[in-house]
């Protein structure tokens, strides 16, 4: 298991944090990854890493895009001796989040490779202000990389977007619009943001995206939800619509049942 904790060492926040203003100090903010390992699933012991925290490696120094905190740490086994941290961390001096990445052949000794994206560059994009917090998985048809990644627009909204790469390192192309967005109805429990996707991929090219959702932009994550999506169309990479209502949830009970029935 690997997870990112915090400390009590009060750290000015980014702009867009849920119950605090930009540059108010709080504690916990400052996170690092750990690791934990279990032989059941149930019971996990803390690795104890090189870190004086313990954690598996340190922030960035003063300065540096990722020196406030590495948050949402996902790693993906690339090949053999090839695992992959992607985090996000929020670049002071450039006012954007952005997904880094740090490299390791055993999981316990790690090495900084930098940031890997940041979003859009334009003021008017879905994620001018940066990507936060993502999972990389490999596409199991096209063999590509994919980055689902929360993505931050400058007024602070929250939407899902999707960056492909051939080598899971460099040149990642963003998808020009998002492929999740709030919902539109006013009152429903994730029309004020989405965000922390995590994409598990079916069989014949169809997808399951998990994300987190809440009802006001600046309130806290309320619940999670899920977006079936397949090839899009035209070309696109992905499209993705929230299941939502009476009618699918039973549709989807009844093929179940059927396939069920047929494996039977």
């Amino acid at each position: 298991m690997f997870y990112s904790g915090g400390d009590f060492e009060p750290v000015p926040a980014p702009p867009g944090l849920p119950g605090a203003a930009a540059g108010d100090a709080v504690e916990g903010l400052r996170m690092r990854p750990g690791l934990a390992m279990s032989q059941d699933g149930r019971n996990w012991a803390r690795i104890e890493a090189d870190h004086h925290t313990w954690a598996l490696f340190d922030v960035g120094e003063a300065g540096q895009w990722d020196a406030a905190y590495i948050g949402h740490p996902q790693v993906l086994a690339a090949g053999p001796r090839d695992m992959r941290m992607y985090y996000h961390s929020f670049d002071a001096a450039a006012g954007k989040f952005k997904v880094g990445l740090a490299t390791s052949k055993d999981g316990f000794q790690w090495s900084k490779a930098g940031p890997v994206f940041e979003g859009g560059a334009a003021a008017g994009d879905f994620d001018a202000a940066g990507a936060a917090a993502c999972q990389v998985v490999r596409d199991p048809d096209s063999r590509q990389f994919l980055m689902f990644y929360e993505a931050v627009a400058a007024d602070g909204s929250r939407s899902i977007g999707l960056a492909t790469s051939a080598d899971g390192r460099s040149n990642w192309k963003r998808c020009s619009q998002p492929i999740l967005q709030p919902n539109d109805a006013a009152d429903a429990w994730d029309a004020g943001g989405v965000g922390a996707p995590c994409a598990v991929a079916m069989s014949e090219g169809k997808w399951r995206l998990y994300y987190a959702g809440r009802q006001q932009q600046q309130g806290p994550w309320e619940g999670i939800g899920v977006a079936l999506g397949g090839p899009g169309e035209g070309g696109g990479v992905l499209s993705f619509k929230r299941r939502t209502g009476k009618k699918q949830q039973q549709g989807e009970q009844q093929q179940q049942q059927q396939t069920l029935g047929e494996l039977q």
